[in-house]
């Protein structure tokens, strides 16, 4: 066999072994909540608002975009999740590097134009904010 097929051989066979496991997820939203709630991003909304945790919140966040300066909204609705968990009690070192870690996320918009680039912006900074929670966050 040349060097070739058995390149491609192996390469089909793990395609054939992991690609499964390594498939994507999909938005949890499901096409009733999208008809009850009257479209996509006013479901995601209702999903995100109803989601208990932080690490639920943007979950649904990361998997539902919207990919546009809408995700600002959804964005601030994790954060309400998240940042209780954590600022309350932050010292000022804490509180500084979570500034610090928002206005990174900021600077994604600033220099870019375009609402996708506000969207990445948004979940930059949603991002941050439950990474800060898992850092020095309670459980709850």
């Amino acid at each position: 066999m040349t060097r070739f097929t058995i390149a491609t051989a192996l390469s089909a066979l793990f395609i054939f072994l992991i690609g499964p496991a390594i498939a994507a997820e999909q938005c949890p939203v499901s096409e009733a909540a999208i008809t009850k709630a009257g479209g996509f991003p006013q479901a995601v909304t209702a999903a995100i608002k109803t989601e208990f945790s932080c690490e639920g919140a943007y979950r649904i966040l990361e998997l539902c975009l919207l990919g546009s300066s809408g995700d600002n909204a959804l964005s601030t609705i994790v954060l309400s999740k998240c940042e209780p968990r954590f600022l309350p009690k932050a010292v000022a070192a804490t509180k500084a590097a979570y500034e610090k870690a928002r206005a990174k996320c900021d600077k994604i918009a600033e220099k870019n134009e375009g609402s996708m680039y506000q969207s990445q912006a948004a979940v930059c900074i949603a991002k941050s904010g439950r990474d800060f929670a898992r850092k020095y966050g309670t459980k709850s």
